[in-house]
């Protein structure tokens, strides 16, 4: 378990160096690939992953003999670089000049709703306030189903079809 937390921890700190580098563009990943740019490809990965495994996990955990702590692992993890590559696709659209703002709208949301489900997630899954574990939970799992209409509202509306 320590050595999941500071695995975990690590992510966390790859996430805001990350972050921070693209909000100050010390790289450029706004290069395109294909149709869209590189960060809107990350997010577009992440999004589908979380889309498609969360739903996948919350059935597999209660509905199938799978190995639960596999299972878990794969959701911290896999959820902690999704977050690392919407955190980063979301710093270049916040870090573009001025003249170029973003839309605030559901990407705002989604990125605030996937902050709170990452520190809920956190605290949950390391124990780190065991007395509420049930009001945590209740948050983790209410702000996660709120995200997923969320990313799909914004993913909708910004490839035009909403």
């Amino acid at each position: 378990m320590r050595t999941q937390f500071r695995l975990a921890v690590g992510i966390l700190v790859i996430i805001l160096i990350s972050s921070i580098a693209t909000y100050l563009r010390w790289w450029d990943i706004h290069i395109t690939i294909g149709a869209y740019f590189a960060h809107h490809w990350l997010s577009i990965i992440a999004s589908a992953y979380v889309l498609i495994f969360v739903p996948l996990y919350a059935i597999m955990k209660r509905y199938t003999s799978a190995n639960r702590a596999a299972l878990l692992k794969l959701h911290v993890f896999g959820n902690l670089v999704a977050v690392m590559f919407i955190s980063i696709h979301f710093a270049q659209q916040m870090g573009r000049p001025a003249d170029f703002a973003p839309d605030l709208g559901t990407g705002l949301a989604a990125f605030i709703l996937i902050a709170i489900i990452t520190i809920t997630g956190f605290i949950l899954r390391f124990g780190l306030m065991p007395k509420k574990r049930q009001s945590w939970y209740l948050i983790h799992t209410g702000v996660g189903l709120s995200s997923l209409i969320v990313i799909i509202i914004h993913a909708l509306r910004n490839f035009g079809l909403m």
